[in-house]
């Protein structure tokens, strides 16, 4: 029987579950099943704290990132399991690795994952696909988002410009022109600011709904110097991460507010940089989709729809959980990568290369 399934299986910057979804590809492209794992606590705060400090022995560097692939092998295994689905009938496995640092100097930029894929290949008995963001970066492209092309491939509307919004740590969008034309790039913090603000100052994981921060108002002068950051100011495309976003961002009269107006304040952030990713690259979208853990916060739902004057759903209404959005464009690119099938690298502004994303770790 040929292999039909891949997998792709991938934590972002939440650093809270690991996401795995199993597609199969013919003309279309299929959601078969989809699991998410939580992260083990423990695992969590190491890796929070690593990407806050930026310091780690290689002692510990070396631990960590096989404890993550190590992880990332448990929960596939589970997910094979739940989904009924034989191991033989797996073509291949896709990991993202668990992003710790990502730097885009110009010119020396890099992205570092953890997560060893030689475990998973050899504990699972799979080809495994990783690395996809560093050949990202050395054909000359930024590392992230990787996304927009899986996106125009899955989400095209004929007759309708759509942007496609995903929103976890970090938001980025694909704006779907035609059948030919996209553009994509991150826009800025997506959960992450509202998340380190809930988790240090609230002990809460996050703001359920919104709902503390629909009971707020914006500051608007911390929401000013939040906007005049650099990141706001560079070019498209771009990407970003929580060595900008993170709680060390915040000032002392933000952090010493109330937390209903801290977090409208922040989720406004969140908004507007949507607003402007809109506005500033001169798009026209008539609909937002999104996907991603930030579609559950309903008050930035709402803002987002206020201020960019669109109706946002989410890929819920297209028959796909929001959540399984992003493993699936791993398990996409696993695909092309495993059949030798080059992906567009955006190097500029309508500017592209082509290139093979990732590495391959086979066992025979």
């Amino acid at each position: 029987m040929t292999k039909s399934i891949y997998i792709g299986a991938m934590t972002g910057t939440s650093c809270d579950a690991i996401d795995i979804s199993f597609i199969a590809i013919n003309k279309s492209i299929k959601l078969k099943f989809f699991h998410s794992a939580k992260i083990p606590k423990k695992t969590q705060t190491e890796i929070k704290d690593l990407i806050a400090t930026n310091e780690i022995s290689l002692s510990n560097l070396g631990r960590l990132n096989k404890e993550i692939g190590e992880m990332y092998t448990k929960a596939i295994d589970k997910a094979i399991l739940l989904s009924g689905i034989s191991i033989k009938d797996i073509a291949g496995i896709t990991i993202s690795g668990q992003t710790v640092r990502h730097e885009m100097i110009k010119g020396k930029g890099f992205s570092l994952q953890l997560g060893d894929p030689s475990i998973v290949a050899t504990k699972i008995n799979a080809p495994v696909v990783n690395n996809l963001r560093g050949m990202h970066i050395a054909a000359g492209g930024q590392g992230a988002p990787l996304v927009p092309e899986f996106h125009s491939n899955i989400f095209y509307k004929k007759n309708t410009k759509r942007l496609i919004l995903n929103i976890g740590g970090i938001s980025n969008f694909t704006f779907i022109k035609n059948k030919s034309e996209f553009f994509g790039s991150d826009a800025g913090p997506g959960n992450a600011l509202l998340d380190l603000y809930c988790q240090k100052k609230l002990d809460m994981p996050f703001d359920r709904n919104g709902t503390i921060a629909s009971k707020g108002q914006v500051i608007p002068d911390e929401l000013k110097k939040l906007l005049s950051l650099d990141f706001f100011k560079s070019p498209f495309p771009k990407s970003t991460g929580k060595e900008l976003f993170n709680i060390d961002l915040l000032s002392k009269n933000l952090l010493s507010s109330s937390p209903k107006d801290a977090l409208a304040t922040l989720t406004e952030l969140t908004a507007k940089s949507v607003q402007l990713a809109i506005d500033n690259n001169n798009l026209d979208p008539k609909e937002i989709v999104a996907c991603g853990g930030g579609v559950k916060n309903k008050f930035l739902m709402q803002r987002i729809s206020e201020l960019t004057s669109l109706s946002v759903f989410t890929t819920a209404d297209e028959g796909l959980d929001p959540q399984a959005i992003e493993s699936m464009a791993f398990a996409w690119f696993g695909y092309r990568r495993i059949k030798n099938i080059p992906s567009l690298v955006p190097t500029g502004k309508n500017i592209s290369t082509k290139a093979l994303l990732g590495s391959i770790t086979k066992i025979k």
